[in-house]
């Protein structure tokens, strides 16, 4: 799945004003989700498009997340 760039990377820290990255595409965003997990999983990681309109929900990256754990342990 890929989308035309910028695609941003919005996420909370506890207390914290939402904070952002910009990556050229959607596979860009996604890498650094799965390399941040531990700390991303805690502060509402969403995925947006250029325009800002939501792309990837917090639960559909965690849901994504989890799927690619399972997967790891079985293989």
């Amino acid at each position: 799945m890929t989308t035309q760039g910028p695609v941003h990377l919005r996420w909370r820290a506890a207390g914290a004003a939402p904070e952002m990255e910009t990556f050229a595409d959607l596979d860009a965003a996604l890498d650094a989700v799965e390399a941040r997990w531990e700390t991303l999983q805690h502060q509402a990681p969403q995925i947006l498009d250029a325009r800002r309109i939501l792309l990837i929900t917090t639960d559909q990256l965690i849901a994504s997340m989890v799927e690619d754990e399972a997967e790891d342990a079985a293989g």
